[in-house]
């Protein structure tokens, strides 16, 4: 079976990777290192005015690095996938095939560091406004930084799949 690249990870990759692992990590980190200061019972959940809407248990806190968990195993997976399966801005030819596979793992791990960004963010001010007994949460700002933030990340990257061709 022919390998998809020719060379090695390239090295931004490799560190949005490493970047990815460690908020993925500090996410379990930050918990266990705020959980005995923590009351047993928590606002899981926030309305749009920013106000407690359920309650449960501090646990309820590692759903936030297990599902960051499994949405970095679905972008590297999708790494994992043939390019021919890939819906690419460009046709791929063999000048190009190497390129545009890249500039395509380079999104996929620059989308998973964004959205690990915005969710060490969510949680950090999750733990931070319970620890300091705030019961009200704007979340407007934040999820149109995230919306901007993986909109433009697209943009950037396809735009440059044109200029890779």
């Amino acid at each position: 079976m022919k390998p998809l690249l020719s060379t090695a990870v390239p090295r931004t990759e490799r560190l949005l990777n490493a970047l990815t692992l460690l908020l993925l990590v500090g996410q379990v980190v930050l918990i266990i290192g705020y959980y005995a200061q923590l009351p047993e019972t928590i606002p899981v959940h926030f309305g749009l005015a920013g106000k407690p809407d359920r309650w449960g248990g501090r646990g309820q806190l590692f759903i936030v690095p297990g599902l960051a968990t499994f949405i970095f195993v679905i972008f590297w997976s999708i790494r994992q996938i043939p390019p021919d399966y890939y819906n690419m801005p460009t046709p791929l030819t063999p000048e190009n095939r190497e390129r545009q596979i890249r500039n395509t793992h380079e999104m996929l791990a620059m989308l998973a560091c964004v959205v690990m960004i915005f969710m060490f963010w969510s949680l950090w001010d999750w733990i931070r406004s319970v620890s300091n007994g705030e019961l009200v949460r704007s979340k407007i700002a934040p999820l149109i930084f995230i919306g901007l933030s993986i909109l433009g990340t697209i943009i950037y990257y396809v735009r440059r799949a044109y200029t890779l061709k």
